[in-house]
C-alpha cells in the first residue's frame, strides 16, 4: 500500500521537461483548473506566488521546489519553467 499526495496522477506529457536543477516559478493556478490547490497556495503559500526557484526532485506529477530557504512540493501545473 502507498500513500499518494494530492498531487499524484497520471504524467500529462507536455511537462515532462521540467527536470532536475532547472529554475521554475510559481504561479497560482486558475480556481476553475483546480480549487483544492488554487485554495492552498492562496491561503497557505501566497508569499511563494511568483516566485522562482530551483528543482531539487521531479516524481510524476509532484515536483519538489526549493525557493530560498522553504522547500516545496508542487504540481507540475503550477510551475512556470524559467530559460
Amino acid at each position: 500500500m502507498q500513500q499518494l499526495s494530492i498531487f499524484d496522477y497520471p504524467a500529462d506529457s507536455k511537462h515532462e521537461a521540467i527536470q532536475q536543477h532547472v529554475k521554475v516559478k510559481l504561479k497560482l493556478l486558475d480556481e476553475s483548473i483546480d480549487c483544492e490547490i488554487h485554495n492552498y497556495r492562496k491561503y497557505y503559500c501566497n508569499h511563494l506566488i511568483g516566485k522562482v526557484g530551483f528543482v531539487l526532485e521531479v516524481n510524476k506529477n509532484t515536483v519538489e521546489v526549493q525557493f530560498a530557504e522553504e522547500t516545496v512540493l508542487c504540481e507540475v501545473s503550477e510551475l512556470e519553467w524559467i530559460a
